[in-house]
């Protein structure tokens, strides 16, 4: 299979923006299209229509924006971002500038979040196991890791590390075909200055960040994540006073409360790095965000079905009737907001497509 041509079923609402790479790699840029989009942005205010008859006030009441239930991605992603182990094209002020699309009403396009994913193919199943462990060891061991394949050479160990081989007679005598002897020093004076960051600055703020490089199971298969912990604090118990807000924005009486689902604090902050399938990795920042994503369960209002809400008082032997309506109770799913178990059906997607 070339990987150029590899066909991924995504969801009603994705798109392909851009893909480039080569038979065993692929790079594939995709977005998630926001249901605001598809809406006049009136339906985010307060609307009053012409009275039916004397002492009725009709009004449409404004939906309430997501925006809020996003706040753990965007903790998670800071927290990556802060400690160094994103890529250096993720900055704080791409991060800002992609929270602020995905938490205000007039989007620059129709997408609220983009991701990238790629997929590199090896040449057998071994290859592809230790370059995927290598993934893991490399922030903190740089290039004392194993060579992925299982190199044999006389008079070195059997997992000889890449830091031995380039500093291997052997290699040298190799290389001497290849390049000449002041650019192989140059190549072994560059390996010892990244093993000296790592050191002296890599590992130490490691340590003091308490972030570390894991590997677990995601979706059933192997990957390897980093584990840090949370920034934020655990919510305070909070009062049952229809005060406080039940989802973003402020809580409107004449709205029906949203209903709590369980979200238990996390005490640590979980971003996927890397996936091995076969003799296949996954990599890109649509598996960075898989698990900060909130559930499609998560409730919110609908954008698009509402319902009436009659309330009718007597004053000074008159009756003052109020007709609200509102929108009903819904959740990301059915009203198509981002959500962490489509993005995992997109991943299962490539999984299947690689099988």
């Amino acid at each position: 299979m070339n990987l150029k041509n590899l066909k991924i079923d995504l969801p009603r609402n994705w798109r392909e923006i851009s893909r480039s790479g080569s038979e065993n790699q692929i790079y594939i840029k995709i977005y998630h299209i926001s249901p605001i989009s598809k809406v006049d942005l009136k339906i985010f205010q307060d609307q009053s229509f012409p009275s039916p008859g004397p002492n009725v006030n009709v009004t449409k009441v404004g939906i309430p924006t997501v925006g809020q239930p996003l706040r753990a991605f965007y903790d998670g992603m800071k927290a990556a971002i802060s400690s160094g182990f994103m890529p250096s094209e993720w900055t704080l002020q791409k991060l800002d500038n992609l929270w602020k699309q995905m938490t205000e009403l007039h989007h620059p396009s129709e997408g609220d979040f983009d991701a990238d994913i790629s997929v590199a193919r090896y040449q057998n199943e071994e290859i592809a196991r230790q370059s995927f462990k290598n993934m893991a060891l490399m922030p903190t061991q740089g290039f004392n890791v194993p060579i992925p394949g299982g190199v044999k050479i006389p008079g070195l160990p059997e997992n000889v590390t890449i830091t031995e081989l380039l500093e291997s007679e052997a290699y040298e005598k190799f290389a001497s075909q290849y390049m000449p002897k002041e650019q192989l020093e140059k190549l072994r004076s560059e390996i010892k200055k990244v093993q000296k960051q790592i050191s002296e600055e890599v590992k130490p703020s490691l340590s003091k960040s308490g972030v570390k490089y894991k590997e677990t199971k995601y979706l059933g298969y192997k990957v390897i994540c980093t584990e840090s912990k949370n920034p934020t604090p655990p919510p305070k118990s909070r009062s049952s006073s229809r005060k406080t807000s039940e989802g973003a924005g402020g809580f409107d009486n004449r709205l029906d409360p949203l209903p709590k689902i369980p979200q238990p604090y996390q005490e640590k902050i979980i971003i996927y790095q890397a996936m091995l399938v076969g003799k296949f990795i996954i990599t890109g920042s649509l598996l960075w965000a898989a698990a900060s994503l909130p559930s499609g369960n998560t409730p919110c209002y609908s954008l698009t079905q509402s319902k009436k809400k009659t309330t009718t008082i007597r004053e000074a032997g008159e009756v003052f009737t109020d007709i609200a309506i509102v929108p009903v109770v819904s959740n990301y799913v059915k009203e198509g907001y981002l959500h962490k178990e489509e993005v995992e059906e997109i991943i299962k997607r490539i999984i299947t497509a690689l099988k």
